[in-house]
């Protein structure tokens, strides 16, 4: 009976152990994460480049590469501006080359909704990390149809 006690305590006092180191392991996913360059896991050679600047914003660019070329898709960029969270876009050759911007409507542990309604297409931009190393992106509009969705791995 005492060897079973034991053995019993034994396995509480390494369960409570292993549960409080696992809960201090955890850490917090911020927009910061974003941070890398991210290639797409399928199709064309397709990258979403992230970096911070002086004044904590991240700053993005989308480009594709073919052989020795490189094609920018799409300069970006996050910051915070009247206490929101914004993700901003310019696309040459399209709006003027004029910046959009799409405001944080949902935030949820690791996923980041941005919308304009007033953009035609698209008006919802959704990023969401699914690990340290997998990025989901997705674009549509608010109806949520026509989307286009992107699968990215941390290169760098």
């Amino acid at each position: 009976m005492t060897k079973y006690i034991s053995l019993v305590l034994v396995g509480l006092i390494l369960f409570t152990a292993s549960s409080c180191h696992f809960g201090q392991n955890k850490k917090a996913v911020t927009i910061y994460n974003l941070q890398g360059i991210w290639q797409a896991a399928e199709g064309p050679l397709l990258y979403e480049e992230w970096t911070l600047d002086d004044d904590s914003a991240l700053i993005g660019l989308s480009y594709s590469i073919n052989g020795k070329d490189t094609l920018l898709l799409e300069k970006m960029r996050m910051v915070k501006t009247n206490g929101r969270l914004h993700f901003f876009a310019r696309v040459p050759d399209q709006n003027a080359a004029e910046e959009i911007g799409f405001a944080l409507v949902r935030h949820e542990k690791n996923r980041w909704t941005f919308e304009n309604p007033d953009h035609d297409y698209p008006n919802r931009i959704i990023y969401e990390l699914l690990s340290d190393t997998t990025l989901y992106a997705r674009i549509e509009n608010m109806k949520g149809n026509k989307q286009k969705e992107f699968r990215f791995k941390l290169v760098k």
